[in-house]
């Protein structure tokens, strides 16, 4: 009993343990795909999508660009991405305007939207320059391609959708082990019980005949 005991509860520690790992692990990609933010200009802060998967003829991908004014003077935004490497992808749109205006304190969201019409074999950086005055910036926007059109590659699937699916898998295997360990247990317990009540039938047909 006590054996069994321990056994389950080292199983659980290991499990929680490589749980704990994936989750992180899981965390950790989320917030580099998703998001990155810095401050790179001064009195500006900048935030943007870093990083895209993409696919071939399908609508396309957006990155947003966050920057805001935290100086005390009025300031003029110019985003410029590299046409020419978007044009070995495909074409771009920038929303609301490559130029803004911010007063101090102001934030403005630009929405960098990539259409893929092109077939693309590899991890693609797309530099794009944030000027204001005379200082300005780059940042890269990663866009990654997914998909049959690749070649020599399988369609895959986002890192994200990978880690939670080895925290499910993990989480079934864990299930299974256990099911196994009680029902093992309840069966010993079944085989004790019958093997009880068949030792004391004897005793009682003895008793019954030394009686009579």
């Amino acid at each position: 009993m006590k054996m069994n005991k321990q056994v389950i509860i080292t199983i659980f520690l290991i499990s929680a343990i490589i749980l704990m790992a994936n989750i992180v692990s899981a965390l950790t990609i989320l917030s580099r795909e998703e998001f990155t933010a810095a401050t790179m200009m001064k009195d500006t802060t900048i935030g943007y999508t870093s990083y895209r998967e993409i696919v071939v003829n399908e609508p396309g991908v957006i990155y947003l660009i966050k920057i805001t004014n935290t100086g005390k003077d009025n300031k003029t935004y110019e985003i410029t991405p590299d046409t020419s490497v978007i044009r070995n992808i495909g074409t771009y749109r920038l929303d609301p305007s490559d130029t803004i205006k911010l007063q101090p304190n102001e934030q403005e969201t630009f929405y960098l939207y990539l259409a893929v019409e092109k077939t693309v074999s590899g991890r693609t950086v797309i530099p794009v320059n944030i000027k204001s005055g005379s200082t300005d910036t780059t940042i890269e926007l990663v866009a990654r391609p997914i998909g049959p059109f690749m070649p020599g590659e399988q369609k895959a699937t986002g890192a994200i959708t990978q880690a939670f699916k080895m925290v499910l898998s993990i989480l079934l295997v864990i299930i299974i082990i256990l099911a196994l360990i009680f029902g093992f247990r309840r069966i010993r317990k079944k085989g004790r019980k019958e093997g009880g009540e068949e030792e004391e039938k004897p005793e009682l047909i003895e008793d019954v005949e030394t009686y009579y």
